[in-house]
């Protein structure tokens, strides 16, 4: 992840260790923060206040455009692949 270019599209793997909703007064939105051990990279789905199987401690492959700034780099509305859970 720690190489992944800014504003092309990219894919990511690891564990989500956090999965929160945007504060009210920010566009509807669910926040994923995944990590591969080095680095972390938010996934926002917009629109969304709830995905199945989009849970803290869930292993994932994302892929998007990678978006520089704030705390830490995002891909919004990332497809993605849930990995099985002994992956």
């Amino acid at each position: 992840m720690a190489e992944a270019p800014s504003r092309r599209r990219t894919r990511v793997d690891g564990v989500l260790v956090a999965v929160t909703y945007r504060p009210s007064g920010s566009p509807v939105g669910l926040v994923g923060r995944l990590t591969d051990g080095t680095t972390e990279v938010d996934l926002v789905w917009l629109g969304r206040r709830e995905i199945p199987g989009i849970t803290p401690g869930r292993r994932l492959v994302a892929e998007g455009v990678v978006h520089p700034g704030g705390l830490r780099p995002t891909i919004f509305n990332p497809a993605y692949r849930l990995l099985r859970e002994d992956s």
